[in-house]
């Protein structure tokens, strides 16, 4: 039997790839906290973002807009 996956065995490389499409990615070590903490942009890492919507295009996802740069993004949610 396997455990659940999670999002901390993402690796660096798989969140790098991420943030390079425009999703930010949660950080490792992530708690069921995570959504009270500010989100770095993908497009500027700003944390002066503002949560949109607490589900996104997936269940999985919440949509932002940085308050700096003004672009729409997707934070991925830790599991």
């Amino acid at each position: 039997m396997f455990p659940i996956w999670t999002t901390d065995w993402m690796t660096d490389e798989g969140r790098e790839k991420l943030r390079k499409y425009g999703i930010t990615p949660p950080e490792k070590g992530a708690n069921e906290n995570h959504l009270n903490i500010p989100k770095k942009c993908p497009q500027c890492s700003s944390e002066n973002t503002k949560e949109l919507s607490r589900f996104g295009s997936t269940l999985c996802k919440s949509t932002y807009q940085c308050q700096d740069c003004l672009e729409p993004f997707d934070y991925f949610k830790c599991h």
